[in-house]
């Protein structure tokens, strides 16, 4: 099908509240329908697309970029990233078929859908639309769902969650969102910050996101003050979206740069891949697992001269190996890859719009609530375990609703 890409539309999070869920917004772009049910109000039109080519390119392509004291509003020279030392990935075997399981919601909201979720699967953080209108943050434990009251009446969204239940996000207060942890049943501020961004957190208590000046952010700890990440030369800002166990960084620079920054405090852009014969020139990176990046990459950016929307460039769904540089196309997917957990295995949806897992030996289909229609995108995972057991996301039921499901894979 026809691409019409823009990476900048893909940001994590929009500098006013937005009036389209990000994921609704997908899979109305895919149907190249009206949205219909609350909370959608307003106009967004994405058209999605499908991966033409492959390649893969190995180690070599980083140049190293050092934290430059000298440089406005970057950190010192020397900084670490908190991380579990010796962490690797459990062993595991890639499942064959997978069972659905709607989420359990308070209050009866119509809507709800998933954002993050600790390793094993555990814990679970999203929103719920209830019938009274706004938004909910709510965080699932074993089953059990629990409403997060975070302070403001715009838009709110928990983020991310660790393996003690600790859980990050933002709510919209006033002119701007503010970051917030959610940890012993209780609600805080994120320090340092006025308006920002908390995206990530690892199961060391190490905090990423942004901030409303463009600054890439990490929180050593939930009471820690934020530390600036460093910009390679000639940036002018980044975005921090995804933390590793051992501490590593991944985000985007200038929202079209994929970039990595180590634990030890060295960083370094992530090579771009080929599309359909043709390098990729700008790219980005949203989420990491043991060294396994996942984002999007196009061989056009909305300012280039002659195609300033991206009109028909080819784009595709890309893994990193942010420690060799090897950077993988996933023809079996056709949008960006949701995530990939420790092994690597990526979840997405295809080409036709189903929602699927992809392993190391073959694409298992993620069942939906109602019938898959063609073309349509009515199934979006949006976590995987590290065992690839779990997943969770969300599947429209049959009235075309959005309801928070898990799917459980053996």
């Amino acid at each position: 099908m026809p691409a019409e890409f823009d990476l900048r539309s893909l940001d994590e999070e929009p500098p006013t509240p937005s009036s389209v869920d990000v994921r609704r917004a997908i899979a109305d772009g895919r149907r190249r329908r009206a949205r219909r049910g609350a909370g959608y109000a307003g106009a967004a039109t994405l058209t999605v697309f499908a991966v033409v080519g492959a390649s893969v390119a190995a180690g070599g392509l980083f140049t190293d970029a050092r934290p430059n004291a000298g440089a406005s509003g970057s950190p010192k020279a020397s900084y670490t990233i908190p991380g579990i030392a010796g962490w690797t990935a459990p062993p595991a075997t890639a499942p064959s078929s997978c069972a659905l399981e709607r989420l359990p919601v308070p209050d009866n909201a119509p809507m709800a859908l998933t954002a993050g979720a600790d390793p094993a699967g555990r814990y679970i953080v999203g929103r719920t639309y209830p019938k009274a209108g706004g938004y909910q943050a709510v965080i699932w434990h074993d089953g059990n769902v629990t409403k997060v009251m975070l302070p403001g009446d715009l838009e709110e969204q928990l983020q991310d969650v660790n393996s003690t239940g600790t859980a990050v996000g933002w709510s919209y207060q006033d002119t701007g969102p503010v970051p917030y942890v959610y940890r012993d049943g209780r609600v805080s501020q994120l320090p340092g910050v006025k308006h920002g961004s908390a995206l990530a957190i690892n199961d060391a208590g190490a905090i990423v996101g942004d901030d409303s000046a463009g600054a890439a952010l990490l929180w050593p700890s939930a009471t820690a003050e934020p530390i600036r990440l460093p910009l390679p030369a000639g940036a002018s800002a980044a975005t921090a979206n995804d933390i590793d166990e051992d501490g590593t960084v991944v985000g985007s620079i200038d929202r079209k740069r994929p970039y990595v920054w180590f634990a030890d405090g060295t960083h370094r852009e992530l090579p771009m891949p080929t599309l359909d014969g043709k390098p990729a020139v700008s790219a980005r990176v949203f989420t990491i697992r043991n060294g396994w990046a996942t984002g999007v990459a196009s061989t056009s950016t909305d300012r280039e001269k002659g195609d300033p929307t991206g009109k028909g460039a080819p784009a595709g769904p890309i893994r990193w190996n942010v420690r060799t540089g090897e950077v993988r196309v996933f023809d079996q997917l056709g949008i960006q890859a949701s995530t990939a957990n420790a092994l690597g295995w990526p979840i997405g949806t295809d080409k036709q719009g189903r929602a699927v897992l992809v392993t190391d030996t073959a694409t298992v289909a993620l069942p939906g609530l109602a019938g898959h229609q063609p073309g349509g995108l009515s199934d979006i995972p949006t976590t995987l375990s590290d065992d690839g057991r779990t997943i969770t996301g969300q599947s429209d039921d049959a009235n075309g609703t959005i309801q928070a499901v898990v799917w459980r894979c053996r």
